[in-house]
């Protein structure tokens, strides 16, 4: 079982960076009291980063480049975007957060999920994440500090700060996904007869599902993954966008410098980069997808539903026709990008044919 108060060290950590400013009573998600005023004091704090990034960076055209300058002021621009625009739009949609875990309750209710033991290894990995990505930020600040030749101290705290936050917004969508799936995973778990061939077994609801009951809870929860994935649609097309060209630009920059721990800074920023694009595109596939497995399911000879024909014909037609339309998938702004795995593959292609073109521009 994962429920919401599993979720709370992210949250905890992710205050810190001004982008997890939620309290969780109960089985909810509530504003911080002041949470509009620290939206607004953290918005400026990271404004003023920006700002100052790029005054900076107006005085390196010599030292960088043309190419290099380009790439950078532009992932630097997207980088403050993502988080600047998760921090207003989380909490100008906390109620449509807090709709989709309403869902969340009346699934719980009905299937007693809360019966089930949380188990250790969730809580504990929602435990080191946060402190993991808060060891690795901090490593990659030190050795901008170190690698930097002019204002040092700011740029290190910069990266940092604004990275750590980005990757803890991730992480804060990444969870909310996962009590998704883990519902819709036990709802599976519902269906399935056990090995043995046994309807009755241990650790089970009471009484079977009826189909109606499955087409109901799916509902729940298919709406439920509808309205989070409408909360995070404007950061999801953000943080693909900027992971994408960050990984481009970083590659690029690999082969563009000598200095060793700078090649390491870059290394350890092309990997937090695909970290990030597999946070997002795993947790939205795996959701989907086991979302998708519930009509499999239910229809499946091994099936309790199918085991106990008790319902009409007439609502199995039906209910075969929403299964058949109600297919759950991630997208991006207003249906632009479906996440999937697919997608990662394609941005894979995408930026090794421009680090191609890159490389064969500089030969040329």
């Amino acid at each position: 079982m994962v429920s919401l108060n599993d979720v709370r060290p992210v949250l905890y950590v992710a205050r810190l960076f001004g982008c997890g400013l939620y309290v969780v009573r109960e089985d909810d998600i509530v504003l911080m009291r002041y949470a509009r005023v620290y939206l607004v004091v953290f918005a400026l704090l990271y404004t003023s980063f920006c700002v100052t990034n790029f005054c900076m960076l107006h005085w390196m055209d010599e030292v960088l480049g043309a190419k290099l300058l380009t790439l950078t002021v532009v992932r630097t621009a997207l980088s403050y975007m993502c988080v600047v625009g998760d921090i207003m739009m989380t909490v100008s949609r906390n109620c449509k957060i807090r709709a989709a875990l309403s869902h969340l309750r009346i699934f719980d209710r009905a299937t007693r999920y809360k019966e089930r033991k949380s188990t250790r290894t969730v809580r504990f990995i929602y435990w080191v994440v946060p402190f993991v990505n808060l060891l690795f930020w901090s490593m990659v600040g030190y050795i901008t500090f170190c690698v930097e030749p002019k204002d040092s101290v700011f740029n290190g705290v910069t990266y940092a700060i604004v990275n750590a936050c980005l990757s803890m917004q991730l992480i804060t969508f990444a969870s909310l996904s996962f009590l998704l799936y883990d519902r819709f995973q036990h709802l599976c778990v519902l269906m399935l007869m056990p090995e043995d061939g046994k309807i009755m077994v241990v650790d089970r609801s009471s009484r079977q599902l009826h189909l109606q009951e499955v087409w109901w809870l799916h509902s729940c929860l298919a709406d439920a993954t509808e309205m989070l994935n409408s909360a995070y649609a404007v950061q999801l097309l953000l943080w693909i966008a900027c992971m994408s060209f960050n990984l481009l630009s970083r590659i690029y920059t690999i082969g563009a410098v000598s200095l060793s721990l700078l090649i390491a800074r870059e290394f350890l920023l092309v990997s937090s980069c695909v970290a990030n694009l597999l946070i997002i595109t795993v947790f939205c596939h795996m959701t989907a997808c086991e979302a998708n497995r519930v009509s499999k399911v239910a229809f499946s000879p091994s099936s309790t539903i199918i085991a106990k024909r008790t319902f009409i014909q007439d609502c199995y037609a039906e209910a075969v026709a929403y299964f058949q339309i109600r297919q759950v998938h991630f997208f991006a702004y207003s249906g632009i990008i479906r996440i999937d795995l697919p997608l990662l593959l394609s941005i894979i292609a995408g930026i090794t044919t421009y680090v191609v073109i890159l490389r064969s521009a500089n030969i040329a």
